[in-house]
């Protein structure tokens, strides 16, 4: 029987289950790290990680040959084994999925095909024996002449061809031919978690605020993974390129599964485990997270009254180098107006509220109902001070200004006067942290304005300063550089 194919992909669904080879009742398990969430969101199916071990009842034929079917396309082929007790694997194969018409073709060179191609005068049919496929189609005709296509329309196989799959396909040989339960592992790409954080300031003069963790999980494998067993790592372990076959793009939507009921309990959070160099939560029950979806399970219990500061830092804009010799122009592009960031700070210990391990993933910061801000946080441990710059601050601005400067070429010095001006549109009251570089020289003294500037590193000091509700502060440093007598400069 002719099988009749046009040059468009073919994408069939993919199922995770028993769509092709029966398993039996054990829970499969699946192990899914945190990276490359963003990218399997978006729908690139060779991004992300996980590690399946799926439950599997084979049953080999006479030959003691057995095939397996239900694997996501993203499947690395080489992590692929099986399992279980008193079975000897003799040899394994994996056919990768021959889906598009290139791949169709050049599995078909050597049979016959016919193929369409369209002319003025309608369309026309060539038969003969495939003998090439690339640039065009080149057949054998049955008189022997050779014929090159350059385009076609649609072409006809008079039967698949040998090794064609239509998912991805695993072929094992077992010792003995008996059914029998086992495991198989693989890794996979199309799946990824990362952390969503809501976190909701309290009213009060004091910064305290509720905490509030989830998983969001994304699963793009091409297959759906229905009661598993869920185990999500914090961590990214290193990991070979280039053994992973990407998904062809199934041109499905992204939705919102519903939450699992029983994994999304109150007193049934995740257990947290330590997993070699990383953190584990084990989600408990049961989850299904169906291909093209977005699950959102609960990551830690909320900690509802944890000890925060409320900051709003200035900073001039000197990047943190060392000259080779003194800057004496007195220009140095640091003056004029300067942004006020609106920072959140916090410890990540038990005494502040926390002190548990804070997967890396998105911060979103609310004052009651009106959103602050968002901030991307890193894997923290914990003892671990957080600070996320929530954005600019809308009410506070500050301006610095270089008052008066004086070069003695003589006496091998330099001073410098500089001015802060800060002010606050707010109803409150507001401390502004302001950080100043010095970068004319490694050498310096402040002749002024210690009482409000302390040093912080070797080229940069910094000041806490409270400015009142509707008003404005000015503060402002001297500082002299020195450089011995063997220092030239301009």
């Amino acid at each position: 029987m002719s099988r009749r194919v046009r040059p468009h992909p073919l994408v069939p669904a993919l199922l995770f289950g028993l769509a092709a080879m029966s398993t039996h009742a054990a829970t499969p398990r699946l192990t899914v790290y945190s990276g490359g969430y963003d990218a399997v969101a978006r729908g690139e199916a060779t991004a992300g990680y996980a590690l399946v071990r799926q439950p599997v009842r084979v049953a080999p034929d006479a030959a003691g040959d057995w095939a397996f079917d239900a694997l996501p396309r993203g499947v690395d082929a080489a992590t692929l084994s099986l399992e279980g007790n008193g079975i000897r694997v003799r040899a394994q194969r994996f056919d990768f999925a021959g889906l598009d018409q290139s791949q169709l073709l050049r599995l078909a060179i050597g049979q016959r095909i016919s193929v369409e191609q369209l002319a003025p005068s309608g369309t026309r049919t060539y038969a003969g024996v495939l003998l090439a496929a690339g640039d065009g189609l080149t057949l054998r005709e049955d008189d022997g002449r050779v014929r090159v296509l350059a385009g076609y329309s649609g072409f006809t196989l008079d039967r698949a061809p040998a090794g064609l799959v239509a998912r991805p396909t695993l072929r094992i040989r077992v010792d003995g031919g008996s059914e029998r339960d086992a495991t198989l592992g693989y890794a996979t790409a199309g799946l990824a978690w990362k952390a969503e954080y809501r976190l909701v300031l309290a009213p009060g003069p004091s910064c305290r605020m509720a905490v509030a963790a989830h998983a969001m999980v994304a699963n793009r494998s091409g297959a759906d993974i229905d009661g598993a067993s869920l185990t999500l790592v914090a961590g990214e372990p290193n990991r070979v390129g280039g053994s992973i076959e990407g998904m062809r793009a199934s041109g499905r939507m992204m939705t919102m599964a519903a939450p699992a009921a029983n994994a999304m309990e109150a007193d049934g959070m995740p257990q947290r485990e330590a997993s070699a160099e990383y953190h584990a939560y084990v989600l408990p029950g049961e989850v299904d997270l169906p291909d093209g979806s977005l699950q959102r399970l609960p990551l830690m219990p909320n900690a509802p009254a944890v000890t925060c500061e409320r900051r709003y830092p200035v900073e001039s804009p000197v990047g943190a180098w060392i000259p080779n010799r003194p800057l004496v122009h007195r220009d140095l592009g640091c003056d004029g107006d300067l942004e006020v960031r609106n920072e959140l700070r916090f410890r990540n210990d038990r005494a502040a509220g926390l002190g548990e391990p804070l997967p890396a993933g998105r911060v979103r910061v609310f004052d009651g109902e009106s959103l602050l801000g968002e901030a991307m946080l890193d894997h923290t441990a914990a003892g671990r001070d957080v600070a996320l710059d929530l954005g600019r601050s809308f009410d506070l601005s500050a301006r610095r200004r270089s008052m008066d400067f004086a070069l003695d070429r003589a006496g091998r010095t330099l001073t410098e006067t500089v001015e802060w001006t800060l002010r606050n549109a707010k109803d409150v009251p507001a401390t502004l942290r302001v950080g100043d570089g010095l970068p004319r020289w490694t050498e310096w003294v402040l002749l002024e304005g210690g009482d409000a500037f302390a040093k912080k590193d070797a080229q940069r000091i910094e000041a806490d300063v409270v400015v009142p509700a509707g008003g404005e502060r000015t503060v402002r440093y001297t500082v002299r550089y020195r450089w011995a007598a063997d220092v030239t400069i301009d």
